[in-house]
This record gives structure tokens, C-alpha cells and sequence, in this order.
């Protein structure tokens, strides 16, 4: 089975990502996988989630989703918990799309399974002795996690991962029998060894919210998970981490020159290739792809 990723694709509204939509459609097409994973963050606006799906729909292909943090930023029309229990899923089918937290993928033995996943703080560097009060307020020396204005969850952030995970080990532990390989595919990163640490403020604060070692625990208890797809960090990585191939396939906010919008977007599509539960990398670009570029209003 071949796969092609991304994430992290944060389309702007108003039509501004048209192009880079439609290149990052056009390269999935030549790649002509058997499944195409988004790992979230597309946007926060449902009616660009919508369009940006539909015109990313890839055509004899299975097309999952898994929603990111910036997708279930409360709006108007619909609270943090209403967008991911429900809307999310809704425009999703709508436009032809499977969203994996609602519901797993089986093909045969094979089953895909997804979370949004959150962050717990297990990934902090507890050598900055940052309180855990400035975790709880997303706020430290002035610089601000923005989640803590767009989400509004009725929870806090450890029992929001607790939820994640407890859904997560539902959909693992209620597989059909004759499963036998997993991907798990979530927004944050559920392995510490995906974060990327770099000995400075507020980069390293920022840290914390990258996801939660609780979930890593959960995938590598499950000996039938083999391949985690992430994203939320906007570095590319991929590791090999007690039997599991560990991959993020992150855009992030950069935007390319016109003329060279065709080498980024190949850049940014990983291609994946699964023989039982053997994964072969046959196209994936490490590190921050932006690093260079114009990141635009």
C-alpha cells in the first residue's frame, strides 16, 4: 500500500491558497497513492475546511483526515467540542473525506485509526522550573500559546488528553480480530522524540503543548501500531521508536515564491510505502521547509 501525508497545510481564506491547494493536490495525484492523510490544521473556518477538502479530494483513493488544533478553534457557529465530535466529521463526508477520530479505516488486516490528541505538559523541559501555572495560562515572560484565546474546551488540558486517549484505546481495543497492523494518525506528536528542542524561550515553553507522552504509551502498548503520521510541530521528522516508524509531514505558515511552489509542495508530500508492517520512506524531506521563506499576512 502506498501513502502520501501532510500536514499543517493552514490555508488562508478568501481563495490566497488556491494555487497552493491545487499544486498540493496535483503532486498527491502523481504519487497515486492508495490512501491520502491529512494530519490536520487546515483551518479554522468550517467553510474553508469544506472547500479546502473538496479540492483536495483524490480520486480511487481513500482520503482520511484527523482534525488539528486550529480546526476546532471555537467560532460562532460552534464550540471547540462541537466542531470535532461533529461538524468536522459532517464536512468531511461531505466532501468525500473519512475523519479518523469519528470512525477507523479497516482495508483487510490493515487499520487506521486517529486522534487529535492534546498536550498534557509531559513534554516540558522541567529544567527551565517554569511554574505550572504559566502552562495552565499558555502565557510565560509575555510570550502566549495561542490556543489559550481559541480553544474553549469545558476542560482543562489534562483531562482533554485523558478523553483523547481514552477514545483512541476504544478504537484500539474494539478492532475487528483479524486486524493485525495499525497507523495511528493524529495531529500532535505522541512520541517526546518527535519534539524539537532548541535551548530557548519561548521555543522551548512552546514545547509543552506538543502532545503527550500518555498517548506514545498507549501506541507502543498496542504491538500492532507500527506507524504513527503527525503533525502540529512544523519540523519534519521521522524516527524509529520501539518497533514504530515515527513520521511528521508538516507545511507550516511559510508561502514560496509563485515560481517555485512546484518544488516546495514536492518537498512537502511524504510518500510512504507499508508491505505488512515494513514502512519504507520513498519520499520525505526532513526539517522546517520554511526555513527561508516569506511567511505572509
Amino acid at each position: 500500500m502506498k501513502i502520501a501525508a501532510v500536514s499543517d497545510i493552514h490555508v488562508r481564506p478568501h481563495g490566497k491558497d488556491k494555487q497552493l491547494v491545487e499544486e498540493i493536490r496535483h503532486r498527491v495525484e502523481k504519487a497515486d497513492p492508495d490512501v491520502f492523510v491529512i494530519a490536520g490544521d487546515i483551518s479554522d473556518r468550517l467553510d474553508v475546511l469544506g472547500e479546502s477538502l473538496a479540492s483536495l479530494t483524490i480520486d480511487d483513493c481513500i482520503n482520511l483526515f484527523v482534525a488539528g488544533n486550529h480546526d476546532v478553534w471555537f467560532s460562532e457557529e460552534a464550540t471547540s467540542l462541537e466542531k470535532y465530535s461533529k461538524k468536522i466529521g459532517r464536512v468531511c463526508q461531505e466532501a468525500g473525506w473519512m475523519h479518523l477520530p469519528d470512525e477507523p479505516y479497516i482495508h483487510s488486516s490493515l487499520a487506521f485509526v486517529g486522534t487529535l490528541g492534546w498536550s498534557d505538559y509531559s513534554f516540558r523541559v522541567e529544567q527551565l522550573d517554569i511554574p505550572m501555572e504559566a502552562y495552565r495560562q499558555k502565557e510565560y515572560n509575555g510570550a502566549v500559546w495561542r490556543d489559550y484565546y481559541n480553544i474553549d474546551w469545558t476542560m482543562n488540558d489534562q483531562e482533554v488528553t485523558q478523553l483523547m486517549n481514552r477514545k483512541l484505546k476504544y478504537d484500539l481495543d474494539n478492532l475487528p480480530e483479524d486486524v493485525t497492523e495499525i497507523v495511528s494518525v493524529s495531529h500532535h506528536l505522541p512520541f517526546e522524540n518527535l519534539v524539537v528542542y532548541k535551548n530557548r524561550l519561548p521555543w522551548d515553553f512552546f514545547s509543552a503543548y506538543m502532545g503527550a507522552k500518555s498517548t506514545g504509551e498507549i501506541l507502543r502498548n498496542d504491538k500492532r501500531v507500527f506507524l504513527t503520521i503527525s503533525g502540529h510541530s512544523h519540523v519534519r521528522s521521522t524516527k524509529r521508536i520501539d518497533g514504530i516508524t515515527a513520521v511528521t509531514a508538516p507545511i507550516g505558515y511559510c508561502r514560496p515564491p509563485t515560481d517555485k511552489l512546484d518544488a516546495f509542495v514536492d518537498q512537502a508530500v511524504a510518500e510512504i510505502e507499508i508491505q505488512s508492517n515494513d514502512v519504507t520512506l520513498t519520499h520525505f524531506v526532513e526539517g522546517n521547509i520554511c526555513t527561508g521563506l516569506p511567511y505572509p499576512d
